[in-house]
């Protein structure tokens, strides 16, 4: 099951502090998320809310140079990359309602 909106709302929302420091914001530990999040978004139908998330990211995306991890302890935006993946996997395995009410 795809990630929905409103969870990558979230994650968008989260990974803000970090978009704008200036050390995070050329790792490519952000940037990894950021690409996570594009395709997740692509993946759901085409929105007003999901065509400006795609054109934030986008922006963030193109910021300076990139560089490699600097093994930042704890690494926040991997962090919050990983909650991503758990909130999608808890997702996937959450039983669905059957059709009747049974």
């Amino acid at each position: 099951m795809p990630a929905d909106l409103p969870l990558i709302e979230t994650i968008w929302s989260a990974l803000q502090p970090f978009v704008r420091e200036e050390t995070c914001a050329t790792c490519e530990c952000l940037h990894g998320a950021l690409v996570e999040l594009r395709l997740s978004l692509e993946e759901l139908p085409a929105g007003p809310e999901q065509e400006r998330l795609l054109a934030a990211m986008g922006d963030a995306a193109r910021a300076g140079v990139w560089h490699a991890c600097l093994g930042c302890q704890p690494c926040n935006p991997g962090e919050i990359l990983a909650n991503f993946y758990r909130d999608q996997q808890a997702r996937e395995i959450a039983p669905q309602p059957g059709c009747c009410g049974g």
